[in-house]
């Protein structure tokens, strides 16, 4: 089943990206109106789960778009407006069901399963398919084979339900990745034969004696006819029975697994609010000045409607109605006055007040105990310096972490095979060892289930960071560093943001043009990061991760040229967009470009409507493709 999730408050879309994939689902997150309807027109979706208040749209518009353009894809709305009016204009819009903010996350779970198992092709009856012993409930999510259940991946699962659902129909190898993979994953047709393959010899390992899956030479794959016709019907229950706001079929490790889920987002979401509390305070100042702008005014607005949502989910119901009162004031029809300057300056501070403690009880449910099931993402540091890996295990904690050490590869091996870590810190160097951090991030690589690593070494250079990049590290910090600039590595590396703005990096040894373009492109809302001096572009590229790089042709030590080979010869980065500037306009220059892997070119003194046209559309094609 894919889900388009249509979301702006990046907390609140976290957790329900977790939580779904970990149901199985595929998920496309976009965080807003435009981008959401370029993928429903690119991809299928079984279910669309759309906020109502957007930066760019009303989601209702939306919505009642999809419908009269003839999309009869299921839409669940999520707002923090809850009259009825709101209600009966959000079904009116033909959306097919509605929750307000803040909910309770096993709550949106249970509708958004009732949803896809109402609408699918129509089909009110089916709830569990069979072949052979072979069961997918589609209420659970669970696959099992005479009873006993299957550990099988997000893909796997993907796959097998397609076959399942369709047992008359071939899928060519691109048909599946348009259903099971997301559209931001960009795996060659060789992945689906791989997964199959993995499926295939699971279902053979849980005891299946027949090969479910056909292989149609030149065509694709399809499910083979059942050996006992008996079991090959689907099951089915009364389409008149009432569906139920709790899912009974959520188990308690269900339930522990969605409190676990928000404790981790809770601590992030602490993490972000001294800078969410500062734009409240700036927009206060502004007021006090007479100088609010109507542009400030809806960050604000922006600002407050998430935090909605997120303070009231995460367990934060006063800092939730607090960010209400601040959404009514910011809102463009409240008449705003400098008199309001110390009503807005009480607020600010009350929402700071109110965040420093979380609710003792997030949901309605029983209070689970969350250290029994570990709610802390865990890191695994494999260095042989003691003292360095003592100093990370003291910080940890306040950063939301487990730690677990391991001092060499093969006490690291025993480790990640009894608990995976969710980030690893590896040493490049092992002087006591034959095997080195590069080798075994070959063999990190070879896993099923990608762990994130961040690369340390002694050794200085480019030379370095282009190697483990190209090995797949998600990061490299360069020794000596301080604890504080580790942690905040692997933080991020951890807690990766989507976001709706666009990032520009810019490589250009000129100081006068970086700032040229840095403003053009920042009065277009693109996030702009500028660097002078080619040697440090690897650690800025990966400290940054840019949706697009702008080189300057010629700098000294490193030429665009350079950096653009560098960059095409790395797994991480191979299909990042460039586009290149220079002074020289011949053939054979800009023949060279392209041959280096350029996407574009632009011609100094660069034009400011050209370079809006170029970079624009050139993140956009980007956004589609993926």
């Amino acid at each position: 089943m894919k889900i388009l999730l249509v979301e702006d408050d990046l907390h609140s879309a976290a957790i329900l990206l977790q939580l779904l994939a970990e149901s199985h689902y595929t998920i496309d997150a976009v965080a807003d109106a435009k981008t959401a309807w370029q993928y429903v027109e690119a991809y299928d979706y079984n279910l669309i789960i759309l906020d109502v208040i957007l930066p760019d749209s009303d989601g209702l518009g939306l919505c009642a778009k999809l419908r009269n353009e003839g999309y009869t894809i299921p839409v669940l709305l999520l707002t923090a407006k809850d009259s009825t009016s709101d209600r009966v204009m959000g079904l009116e819009a033909g959306a097919d069901d509605y929750v307000v903010k803040p909910y309770h996350f096993q709550e949106l779970v249970a509708r958004i399963r009732a949803l896809l198992r109402r609408y699918h092709e129509g089909d009110t009856l089916i709830q569990e398919f069979g072949w052979n012993g072979l069961r997918l409930d589609l209420k659970t999510n669970i696959v099992t084979y005479k009873q006993q259940p299957l550990r099988l991946t997000q893909k796997e699962y993907g796959l097998l339900e397609i076959f399942l659902r369709h047992p008359q129909q071939i899928f060519s190898r691109s048909a599946l990745i348009d259903q099971v993979w997301s559209a931001g994953d960009f795996p060659s047709e060789e992945a689906v034969t791989t997964h199959i393959k993995g499926l295939r010899q699971k279902l053979k390992a849980a005891g299946l004696q027949v090969d479910p899956i056909e292989s149609v030479y030149g065509l694709g794959y399809r499910l083979k006819a059942a050996p006992i016709q008996a079991t090959a019907e689907p099951m089915a229950i009364s389409p008149l029975a009432n569906e139920p706001i709790i899912d009974k079929n959520i188990s308690s490790l269900d339930k522990a697994r969605v409190q676990e889920v928000i404790a981790i987002m809770s601590q992030k979401l602490i993490a972000s609010l001294p800078e969410m509390i500062a734009m409240f305070r700036r927009i206060a100042i502004a007021l006090d000045q007479n100088k609010l702008g109507a542009d400030l005014r809806y960050e604000g607005y922006m600002l407050a409607h998430r935090l909605i949502g997120s303070l009231g989910s995460l367990g934060f119901p006063e800092g939730s109605a607090i960010a209400r009162q601040l959404e009514v004031m910011l809102h463009s029809d409240f008449s705003l006055s400098i008199f309001d300057v110390e009503l807005l300056q009480q607020l600010v501070t009350k929402l700071e007040q109110a965040t420093l403690n979380p609710s003792p009880s997030i949901s309605s449910e029983p209070t689970l105990l969350l250290a029994d099931y570990s709610p802390l993402p865990l890191l695994l540091i494999i260095d042989d310096d003691v003292r360095f890996t003592h100093e990370i295990h003291l910080e940890a904690e306040t950063w939301g972490m487990r730690i677990q050490t391991a001092n060499d590869l093969t006490t690291a091996r025993a480790k990640i095979a009894k608990e995976a870590p969710d980030v690893i810190l590896l040493d490049i160097m092992f002087p006591n060892s034959s095997e080195n951090g590069l080798n075994f991030l070959d063999e990190l690589s070879q896993r099923e289930t990608k762990i994130p690593t961040v690369m340390m070494s002694a050794t200085s250079g480019l030379s370095a960071r282009v190697r483990s990049a190209r090995k797949g590290s998600c990061s490299f910090i360069e020794k000596p560093a301080s604890t504080k600039e580790i942690l905040k590595t692997v933080s991020r590396v951890l807690y990766q943001p989507f976001s709706d703005r666009s990032k520009v990096m810019i490589v250009d040894d000129d100081p006068t043009l970086l700032k040229i373009l840095r403003r053009s492109l920042g009065n277009w809302d693109i996030e702009v990061v500028t660097l002078q001096n080619p040697h440090q572009f690897w650690q800025v590229l990966e400290a940054t991760e840019p949706d697009l790089l702008i080189l300057d042709l010629v700098m000294p030590d490193y030429s665009g040229i350079d950096l653009c080979k560098a960059v095409r010869t790395d797994s991480l980065w191979r299909d990042l967009p460039i586009v290149f500037l220079s002074a020289q306009t011949d053939h054979e220059t800009i023949r060279q470009l392209f041959i280096a892997g350029a996407d574009d070119y632009l011609s100094k003194p660069v034009a400011e409507s050209d370079l809006y046209t170029r970079v624009l559309s050139r993140l956009d094609r980007d956004r589609l493709s993926g």
